[in-house]
């Protein structure tokens, strides 16, 4: 057998502990109320996301400190490879009517009971890290008999790496990348600050990291080979302000990478607006939105709605401020998610797989539709 020539590049930052008032460390917060970034302690940002889940809203912010402040919102270096995407035609229908099957959704619920075993994925905790390896891993044994895949941990600031798996694209645009991601990382908002804290994160997002897990497997099973780079990220520290996707998505910009579309997988599987995949229409490219509703009514064939976050409510907002074009399809509506989130309550036992079905239909029409010219 042909060995692998996968590139697995770790990196681990070991011996860092909170330091004494941590929590009273001022940072540059965008709380999406409409109001402009603000100095604030970070102890008062987890506060205000605590209040406003309680309050029924997905609660979350954009940490800023130490992010570029753009310009502009889509330069021309970003516009310049954007896709038209209002006319382009559906080309893989025969490829999809083949790998569609191949779909296992017993493997998703399989990967997310060992994700939410970990005592918590904190972004800070040696349970995250320890989940991002073992992610990492996954991406390693999946494509062990392929010679065209790269896997590597990307180091931020903080203890967990995110993950960043790639298949090298074939053809003259090999050097355009499209991205379907979700956060690795768990928070237990009644304990703020604590790498011991409880946070299975059964369904936020053990079931979106799943779900990328499972249509990175299936397009290497069957044998596909993109035109364009195809990119699977798990992102570490989005509960505490996007941090990772923010670093991915701002280093991206920085070097120029021809990044023409971005699918944020964010909570999966709790049917709380019935069997129907919700689009949010906010900090997301409406063009590429409309394109993924397309993929849905012509292979995946489940009802979709819209919602509106309201705010930076997950990592598509990250590539959205660094100018890149990202969709963001839920599991719910705002108003009929899981209210389990963020506890020791977000277990396994309230999800759905068929109802996840959906997504993985959706991640892996979207990955090989948008990945060939």
């Amino acid at each position: 057998m042909r060995g692998s020539l996968i590139a697995f590049a770790s990196v681990f930052i070991s011996g860092i502990v909170f330091a004494a008032g941590e929590m009273d460390e001022f940072r540059l917060i965008d709380r999406g109320d409409g109001s402009p970034p603000r100095m604030m302690r970070l102890r008062d940002a987890f506060s205000f996301s605590k209040t406003a889940h309680e309050a029924g809203r997905c609660a979350g912010f954009m940490d800023l400190t130490g992010q570029p402040t753009f310009t502009s919102p889509a330069p021309f270096a970003v516009e310049s490879f954007k896709l038209n995407l209002e006319d382009r035609p559906l080309t893989q229908g025969l490829y999809l009517d083949s790998s569609l099957p191949l779909i296992d959704a017993s493997r998703v619920s399989d990967t997310v009971k060992e994700l939410s075993a970990n005592r918590n994925r904190y972004y800070r905790s040696e349970y995250g890290v320890q989940a991002a390896k073992w992610i990492a891993e996954r991406f390693k044994g999946l494509s062990r008999n392929r010679n065209d895949v790269k896997v590597e941990l990307f180091s931020h600031s903080f203890e967990q790496p995110s993950v960043i798996a790639s298949i090298a694209g074939q053809g003259p645009h090999r050097n355009e990348i499209v991205v379907i991601g979700g956060h690795e990382d768990s928070i237990n908002q009644s304990a703020f600050g604590s790498r011991e804290m409880h946070a299975p994160g059964a369904d936020d997002n053990a079931s979106g990291v799943a779900t990328v897990l499972e249509v990175f497997r299936v397009i290497l099973e069957s044998g596909f080979k993109p035109d364009r780079t195809l990119m699977f990220m798990t992102y570490a520290g989005e509960e505490v302000g996007l941090l990772g996707s923010q670093d991915i998505a701002n280093r991206f910009r920085k070097e120029g990478k021809s990044v023409v579309a971005v699918m944020q997988l964010d909570m999966t599987g709790f049917p709380g607006a019935g069997n129907q995949v919700v689009f949010m229409t906010d900090n997301v490219s409406p063009e590429l939105t409309k394109f993924s509703q397309k993929l849905m009514d012509t292979y995946v064939r489940v009802r979709w709605g819209t919602d509106r976050c309201g705010y930076a409510c997950s990592d598509h907002a990250s590539w959205n401020r660094a100018g890149y074009s990202a969709v963001m399809p839920f599991e719910a509506t705002m108003s009929t998610d899981n209210k389990d989130i963020h506890t020791t309550r977000d277990l396994i036992g309230k999800l759905d797989f068929n109802h996840g079905l959906a997504f993985m239909k959706l991640g892996l029409a979207f990955m090989s539709e948008l990945s060939m010219e």
